[in-house]
């Protein structure tokens, strides 16, 4: 994990390939590599001035959001939804793509109080924006985040109902 951010780009790019590896893995894992404090390092190299390495990296969060609500929850806690979701609306295609993935698998697999944090974050806007591309398999993977949103949204509308009839 320490040679994510070392100096030398042929050693950093492997670096996060293998670590991006391992997190496609079990749950298990992913989280031998969040213990490994790999997280600061991925909020890190979103930042890179090189393009591959922003990929990678959106790829690599992407896989951790795939996990349990405890690994998301360590994405969040480490600070790296905004940054993605920066990336999400302002980077070259095929870091937005990566970027999709990251909320979308989040969006899935979130605890509603994790869900409701995409929204709030500005998770929506840069998803619709994706819906134009010529890419299907990435029009579906924003579909499917939103449809996330939509229907915790409506639980919580039908919730407030039920409080409301209630009160």
């Amino acid at each position: 994990v320490e040679l994510l951010l070392h100096t030398s780009i042929l050693v950093e790019t492997p670096a996060l390939r293998t670590i991006g590896n391992i997190v496609t893995g079990d749950d298990t894992q992913t989280q031998m590599v969040i213990n490994s404090a790999a997280l600061p390092c991925l909020l890190t190299l979103l930042n890179s001035p090189k393009k591959s390495i922003r990929k990678e990296a959106c790829w690599t969060i992407s896989n951790i959001t795939a996990g349990t609500k405890e690994q998301i929850q360590a994405v969040i806690d480490s600070n790296i939804v905004q940054p993605v979701i920066h990336l999400l609306t302002n980077a070259e295609f095929e870091i937005k793509k990566e970027a999709a993935w990251a909320i979308s698998n989040a969006s899935s697999g979130g605890s509603p109080e994790q869900v409701r944090y995409l929204v709030h974050q500005g998770s929506i806007p840069p998803l619709c924006g994706l819906l134009e591309v010529q890419d299907a398999r990435i029009v579906t993977v924003c579909l499917e985040g939103l449809e996330n949103f939509l229907k915790l949204a409506e639980k919580d509308r039908e919730n407030a109902g039920k409080e409301s009839y209630n009160e």
